[in-house]
């Protein structure tokens, strides 16, 4: 039930150190969405947060140079 009109509501969750498998990340990210729409009755959707390039010279690059690497 969307009590929000067309608006869906985004979490973003960050595993930190190791430990834990791509499987079972998954596993976690779609219970924790189910979960959340379940207690709010609106449309959340949970997604891994991925780590961003630290690496300053990929980052300054255009994408046409970045896929000629």
């Amino acid at each position: 039930m969307n009590t929000q009109g067309d608006k869906t509501f985004h979490v973003k969750v960050e595993f930190l150190g190791p430990g834990l498998s791509r499987d079972e990340r998954n596993a976690l990210l779609l219970a924790w969405e189910k979960l959340a729409r379940d207690i709010t009755g609106k449309p959340i959707e949970v997604f891994l947060d991925r780590m961003g390039d630290d690496s300053k010279l990929r980052v300054m690059m255009t994408p046409e140079q970045r896929a000629q690497l």
